[in-house]
């Protein structure tokens, strides 16, 4: 299995050269491959900002402040926010909200604020929410 996935990686590899380069995924393999790579960074970086909350809550806690090691983390972060607008912009994808996968909250889609899945209306803006079930 590690051999299919090295051959598929090594593909993308060589179309995501053409991308690093300024130009636009074309190909249907191309733009899956891709989008592929961009959902598994947006996992990733889910993680990792869960990883760097709890890392900066528990060295507050403990007193034991490391800054280099979250420097460590940030730029770990900030390299995978730079891959994910590189392909957005090879795939011309244009997702101006993050979308959030945790179970009891929300973000208005107006004003952007974080409130309970369960609000009838948003705390920022006032606007009614969305059901799930309407």
């Amino acid at each position: 299995m590690s051999g299919e996935t090295g051959s598929a990686q090594s593909r993308a590899g060589g179309r995501a050269g053409a991308v690093e380069g300024g130009g636009r995924a074309t190909s249907f393999l191309q733009r899956a491959l891709l989008r592929r790579r961009l959902r598994f960074l947006g996992r990733r970086r889910e993680l990792a900002l869960h990883d760097l909350g709890g890392f900066v809550f528990e060295s507050h806690r403990l007193g034991q402040a490391r800054p280099d090691l979250q420097e460590r983390k940030l730029a770990a972060l900030d390299a995978i926010d730079g891959e994910m607008a590189m392909l957005q912009r090879a795939l011309e994808v244009r997702e101006e909200l993050t979308v959030l996968h945790e179970p009891g909250i929300a973000s208005c889609p107006e004003c952007r604020t974080i409130h309970d899945s369960a609000a009838n209306y948003c705390p920022g803006c006032g606007r009614a929410t969305a059901k799930r079930g309407a």
